[in-house]
């Protein structure tokens, strides 16, 4: 019944004032999380109502899903010695995946697609059991995005700036003025919502066509992708990697800590003061670091240049991992980048574009 249910309830104009306050009766039984505004900066948080949603936003420097879905630093086990003397046996102890529910609305579909990049690292042959949890017990309401920024690209790399795909998430949303388009994309988005509206018609449909038209035409960054994974094959030698490593890269990661489809983590163990206990913790790690490649023997990606090349052809290269690109166009590298290294420029001196 529920599927019939999602067929039929699929699309509907509803009042924001409908649209907010069911929203925030959400928040009897999950943890409302959402975009809202931090100084000059719009930050994904908990809040309490809707009131501190700032849902006309452009961008957010750490992306939603993998900072909800993967936190950047959590405990996995706890070691302690059972006896005063620190001697004999040691207990060990598994922290066991909990997830609070949670209602995580506003993500763009940047960052919804990344989501679902990240589900193919974390919920394939090999799930991570922490990360399922999280996935499983977060709504995932998606917004379309028209405020395009700066550094965007997503355009090109077919995750924006409106959503096409239709799995993987709950609900879509978008801004027609006093209303919201919404689509109900999945059985758990139809069983919770109860806020009143009206089918969409085929004249709603069309103001949402007109809608990601605009959207299209304020983009100033642009990848021709045809091609690409054969070009960064060739172009392994490419004076553009050593000018670029060696004059701008400061090999700080803020690329990689700031974006979405980034999924490597690092595990430590670490003593307590007084020898009688430890814990196992995984945190994000980079591949812009000099030791992320340090196996016994020294380091196979020793040069800056090696670990930029690293970074930039696992997200322009379809080839490289699960058949699709590696980056979703969010631009947070660009933005985020000290001396401001851009993907797109990179991709423009390999094909001989003009900048």
């Amino acid at each position: 019944m529920t599927g019939a249910r999602v067929l039929l309830k699929s699309k509907l104009l509803v009042a924001k004032k409908e649209f907010l306050p069911w929203f925030d009766s959400l928040g009897e039984n999950f943890e409302l999380i959402g975009p809202a505004q931090e100084g000059p900066e719009t930050v994904f948080r908990k809040v309490g109502s809707s009131a501190e949603l700032n849902l006309d936003y452009k961008s957010t420097m750490l992306p939603p899903g993998k900072t909800f879905l993967f936190p950047a630093q959590e405990d996995l086990f706890t070691f302690t010695w059972k006896t005063a003397d620190l001697k004999g046996e040691i207990a060990v102890d598994e922290v066991l995946p909990q997830a609070a529910k949670k209602a995580l609305i506003g993500i763009h579909p940047c960052d919804l697609n990344a989501v679902l990049y990240l589900d193919r690292t974390y919920l394939g042959a090999y799930k991570d059991p922490h990360y399922e949890a999280r996935r499983k017990n977060t709504v995932l309401i998606a917004l379309n995005c028209e405020q395009v920024g700066p550094n965007c690209f997503c355009s090109s790399m077919g995750a924006g700036p409106f959503l096409k795909a239709e799995a993987g998430y709950d609900m879509l949303l978008t801004d027609m003025g006093d209303d919201y388009l919404v689509e109900l994309k999945s059985d758990r988005a139809a069983e919770l919502f109860t806020a009143s509206g009206r089918n969409a018609s085929g004249d709603d449909l069309v103001r949402k066509d007109e809608k990601e038209k605009t959207a299209l035409g304020k983009f100033k960054k642009f990848v021709r992708t045809e091609g690409l994974d054969s070009i960064l094959a060739k172009n392994t030698d490419h004076p553009v990697w050593s000018t670029t490593a060696d004059e701008r890269c400061l090999s700080c990661a803020n690329c990689v800590m700031v974006c979405p489809t980034c999924f490597c983590y690092n595990i430590v163990d670490e003593m307590s003061m007084d020898l009688a206990s430890a814990r196992r913790f995984r945190h994000w790690d980079a591949c812009q670091g000099k030791k992320f490649a340090e196996v016994h023997g020294g380091n196979f990606r020793l040069r800056r240049l090696a670990r930029l090349r690293q970074f930039v052809t696992h997200k322009l290269d379809q080839t490289f991992q699960y058949g699709v690109f590696g980056t979703v166009g969010c631009g947070r590298c660009i933005t985020w980048c000290p001396t401001h290294i851009d993907l797109t420029e990179i991709v423009k001196e390999l094909t001989h574009e003009p900048s």
